[in-house]
């Protein structure tokens, strides 16, 4: 069943008290069916793609009717509701080819009200939720909703259509359930690392005084595409990278600025597979790095190191937070001041999950978790430094999904004597 541990989920909800966990999210969907929701995603409302989970470990699936042989394979034993979508849809894959395709389409179609909605029919998805609430035993009792998601008009009319149910907040138990990662999800964020990892090393290549950011991070996006299909990673649908090229950072720098020697050249780079997103960074000088650039960097993997030495079970969040903070200090920059070095990733949207390595975080680390760490500054004048790795906790300390070096690394036709 998607990437859940049904199991776990069952426990927090009995902990929460909750008789079932319905989820609209894009995010959510896939997690629970392992199947995208797409199109209807698309518009990010809830309901169209939704999935249904009783304490009793019962599955149901609200999907477009696009999606519907898919989620069914890879959920076997839940019940699917599946509905039209504006797309003209016809499934003959079953029938002999002798018959011929008009012939194939009109048995397929036979019975078939030849109308479409404009895009799905609201009220078709409600009474398919309606009736998933009913077959379950949950009209009447107390859901969870990923409320933190969900349109406000769209909980109102959930609550309008079943007022007897009550329907509560689980945002924060799904984040609570999404934290430990599947083997699966582990694999497909390694994945992720090794794409962005190519995609970085590609985009350095023929660095020169000619380049400029867009190029970069052109090169970067062509590159992550082209080691996808290279190895057969048909799940790839995203690359994007922040670059800094020089001293001056964010709105003071200049997008149409070429690359000059001795400037910094920072990532922070993501690449999407399934949904899943990585989230690190590397820091490069155009040609010999200077003093001043060497002793920042010097001081922030001190920090990277001094954290990594807490990253194990039974450690907490907070405890990591500190170790960076106080050996960056020791190493010279006694002001260095970091909301946090790092959080959970995996598919949210916006690729920085709940919790976050941070001075208050007291949770402790425990296996399965995936993390970005990290150790970034950012000095205007300077550049912008950005040290991260993605990292699973495992029994015995942590596992880096990363191969490339965390040195200021020298790059670029200067750095080859040209």
């Amino acid at each position: 069943m998607g990437y859940v541990d049904l199991g776990r989920a069952q426990t927090l909800m009995a902990q929460a008290g909750l008789a079932g966990l319905l989820v609209f999210s894009p995010e959510n969907f896939e997690y629970f069916s392992g199947v995208s929701g797409f199109p209807v995603t698309m518009w990010r409302r809830a309901g169209p793609a939704s999935a249904l989970v009783s304490l009793q470990g019962r599955t149901a699936f609200i999907a477009p009717e696009t999606a519907q042989p898919a989620v069914r394979r890879a959920n076997p034993t839940a019940t699917v509701f599946a509905y039209p979508l504006w797309i003209e849809y016809v499934d003959v894959a079953e029938m002999a080819d002798e018959l011929g395709i008009e012939a194939r389409i009109a048995l397929a179609t036979q019975g078939r009200v030849h109308t479409r909605p404009e895009t799905y029919d609201r009220n078709q998805v409600d009474g398919l939720l309606v009736e998933a609430l009913h077959q379950f035993g949950l009209t009447a009792r107390r859901v969870g909703v990923d409320l933190e998601f969900a349109p406000a008009a769209d909980v109102q009319r959930l609550r309008e259509l079943v007022p007897t149910a009550e329907f509560v907040n689980a945002s924060p138990l799904i984040r609570e359930l999404r934290l430990i990662k599947s083997a699966a999800e582990i694999e497909i964020l390694r994945r992720c690392v090794r794409l962005t990892e190519q995609g970085i090393v590609a985009a350095l290549e023929g660095l020169d005084e000619t380049t400029a950011v867009q190029d970069i991070r052109g090169r970067y996006g062509e590159a992550c595409s082209a080691a996808a299909r290279r190895s057969g990673e048909r799940g790839f649908q995203l690359a994007l990278t922040t670059v800094h090229l020089g001293p001056l950072l964010w709105a003071r720098s200049d997008p149409a600025r070429r690359a000059r020697r001795g400037d910094i050249v920072q990532f922070d780079s993501m690449v999407q597979v399934h949904g899943y997103k990585s989230d690190m960074g590397r820091t490069f000088t155009f040609g010999p790095a200077n003093d001043a650039q060497r002793r920042i960097q010097d001081a922030l993997l001190a920090g990277f190191a001094a954290g990594l030495e807490k990253l194990r079970p039974g450690e907490r969040f907070c405890d990591v937070f500190m170790a960076v903070q106080d050996a960056v200090r020791r190493a010279g920059f006694p002001s260095y001041a970091r909301g946090h070095v790092g959080h959970s990733i995996g598919s949210d949207v916006d690729g920085e999950e709940w919790p976050w390595l941070s001075a208050t975080e007291q949770r402790v680390l425990e296996p399965g978790m995936v993390l970005a760490f990290e150790v970034p500054y950012y000095v205007n004048g300077v550049g912008g430094f950005q040290n991260e790795n993605d990292l699973v906790i495992t029994a015995g300390g942590y596992e880096s999904f990363n191969t490339l070096p965390l040195e200021l690394t020298a790059v670029g036709a200067v750095a080859h004597g040209v």
